[in-house]
């Protein structure tokens, strides 16, 4: 507080006006007042003010009462101050600014008693500069901030007290605290800043329109795209400034149906229609632009240059179709392909996929089921004529599908038929192409792991011999004790690991003679492991079954019992596998009788 504080003097002018003293008052009664008597002296002044109002017998104007009733009831704060900054007269509102409880409280004290010492002397300064210039201010805006963070923000007015001489003997101010609106101001150009950062970057062209077609925004792609830099350049202007007549006016009248019928224009694609350049692509969205009355102002749009994006497409467009024309040219070769490979491989079988052949003492019997899972397989069998009495049964399963596979299988079609001198022996066959398929081991594109199956029938002795290389065993059709019909896995003796795996590997051969009427089933594994909808596998133990409950059909319809069974199992004609069946039936032939 200021020396002296409770000792201070006010100018008769001041006396006067709100303290009630004669203006005749002495020098010596002038500068006289105590703070308790200055207190005293304005209450007797509200008193009087009060008193003076009810004695009115007319309804006239008093201007003490109209006076302190705007000083009860103003929202905004009002303070006077002597030529010493201390207040003389405030009204409620500067009261609880000040945190008092009544506005005399505050009477005879300053600035100082209520800041903090820093802010107080600002103000004093001011004030003082203000009594001494004569000069004051109005909507001045002050930020009062506590350990520098934002405590309120004030627009205020602050002007010299003068006598009717004149003279300054004081200051008088009004102040709003406008914290809350400047806070929401501040964010409000906060999240301004952020969405034209955000629009900035964005890689499509924005822009604001008004109803008279001067761009009101546009962001810095749409700029760049005009070879302009600032927004000087275009704001203000209209679209006319920059783009030939016949352009602006299918733009404009685009415009117009939006802001007419406030219907957006969403992702339309056009060729042709742009400001920028001419034989392009955009994409363009329109909306209106509405007030806060839902009257339309403007349009707001985007456009995003698609030009390479579609040329991209129409390139797309040319080479999927050449594409499709390789494909289906392709696909011709490879049906050709898939034909020949099957061809090659039922020489000898009639239309009907039946084969026979007679012996001294046997006739044999045979036919195929054969489904490729894609154009070609790797699967194949191969019925060889070893001599005019014996008959070799080959069944393989190469590694893969497709062309690769395909090609191994027509590999060892070609290797069989340099083993004439050896066809009648099946662990020799084996050990051959396995050698030679070993040899193959440099090339890790070249699918080499082959498993087969080799059998040869004698059709003058009934002797069969049987070789295996990790290949599922052959079924055939015994006899039990009781004379009853069963399938079970032909006696094949040691089973050698899958072609091309070991070179030199030795595939023994087991042998056994034909009694009676026996019927052979030799297989690749895409019949057993082909699986229903619930992941459950055919299984050999079905494919046992079907064939007993069909003992006494022929082979081929043998064969097409278990087509259906698969196609059922699969849920399609399409299967997962190749599958490659080989049926064939060993039969004794009747004894002659006499003449």
């Amino acid at each position: 507080m200021f020396p002296d504080s409770d000792n201070h003097s006010y100018p008769k002018s001041l006396s006067t006006t709100f303290l009630g003293t004669s203006p005749d008052a002495s020098p010596e009664q002038e500068g006289s007042f105590t703070r308790a008597q200055l207190k005293a002296a304005l209450e007797a002044a509200y008193q009087a003010g009060a008193d003076r109002a009810k004695k009115q017998e007319k309804h006239t104007a008093d201007p003490d009462m109209l006076f302190w009733q705007l000083m009860d009831n103003l929202p905004d704060n009002v303070y006077f101050k002597d030529t010493r900054s201390r207040f003389i007269c405030v009204n409620r509102a500067q009261a609880r600014f000040l945190g008092v409880e009544e506005p005399n409280d505050a009477i005879g004290l300053s600035d100082f008693d209520f800041f903090p010492e820093k802010l107080a002397k600002i103000q004093f300064q001011e004030e003082q500069e203000i009594i001494a210039t004569g000069k004051g201010y109005s909507l001045h805006e002050e930020k009062h901030l506590k350990d520098d963070v934002l405590e309120r923000f004030i627009v205020s007015s602050k002007l010299p007290l003068k006598d009717s001489a004149g003279k300054v003997y004081g200051t008088f101010g009004i102040s709003r605290d406008v914290t809350e609106r400047y806070l929401a101001e501040r964010e409000v150009q906060r999240q301004r800043n952020l969405l034209e950062a955000i629009i900035d970057i964005l890689p499509c062209r924005i822009f604001v329109r008004d109803l008279d077609d001067r761009f009101v925004l546009a962001n810095q792609t749409y700029k760049t795209a005009l070879g302009i830099k600032s927004s000087q350049e275009i704001i203000g202007h209209t679209l006319a400034e920059f783009s030939d007549e016949e352009r602006v006016a299918k733009i404009k009248a685009e415009d117009q149906r939006v802001r007419e019928k406030g219907e957006p224009i969403l992702n339309q694609i056009d060729f042709d229609l742009s400001v920028f350049k001419k034989d392009s692509w955009i994409v363009t969205s329109k909306v209106p632009l509405r007030g806060s009355d839902g009257s339309i102002e403007g349009i707001v749009g985007m456009t995003y240059d698609i030009t390479e994006q579609k040329l991209a497409e129409e390139e797309a467009r040319t080479l999927s179709e050449k594409l499709r024309h390789k494909n289906a040219q392709f696909e011709a070769e490879l049906l050709v392909a898939r034909q020949l490979q099957e061809t090659l491989m039922s020489i000898g079988f009639d239309e009907n996929r039946q084969y026979s052949k007679s012996g001294t003492n046997w006739d044999l019997r045979s036919s195929y089921f054969y489904k490729p899972s894609h154009h070609l397989a790797g699967d194949f069998f191969d019925l060889i004529q070893i001599s005019d009495s014996k008959v070799g049964v080959l069944v393989c399963d190469v590694m893969g599908h497709g062309v690769k596979a395909a090609l191994v299988t027509m590999l060892l079609r070609g290797l069989i038929s340099e083993f004439a001198d050896i066809l009648d022996q099946p662990g020799r066959v084996l050990g051959q192409l396995n050698k030679r398929l070993c040899s193959l081991a440099e090339d890790q594109e070249f699918p080499r792991f082959t498993t087969a199956v080799y059998l040869t029938l004698d059709l003058d002795t009934g002797q069969a011999r049987v070789a295996n290389a990790g290949h599922p065993g052959p079924l055939w059709k015994t006899r039990d004790q009781h004379g009853r019909e069963l399938f079970e896995p032909c006696p094949s003796g040691e089973i050698g690991p899958a072609l091309g795996l070991i070179p030199e590997q030795e595939f023994p051969r087991h042998e056994f003679t034909c009694q009676d009427t026996t019927e052979f089933l030799l297989y690749t594994d895409g019949i057993i492991e082909q699986k229903d909808a619930m992941g459950n596998e055919f299984g050999i133990l079905k494919l046992e079954e079907l064939l007993l409950n069909n003992k006494g059909d022929d082979l081929a319809e043998q064969l097409k019992t278990i087509k259906s069974a698969l196609k059922l199992t699969a849920g399609t004609e399409d299967f997962d596998d190749d599958i490659c069946i080989v049926a064939v039936k060993m039969q004794p032939k009747a004894p002659k009788t006499g003449a």
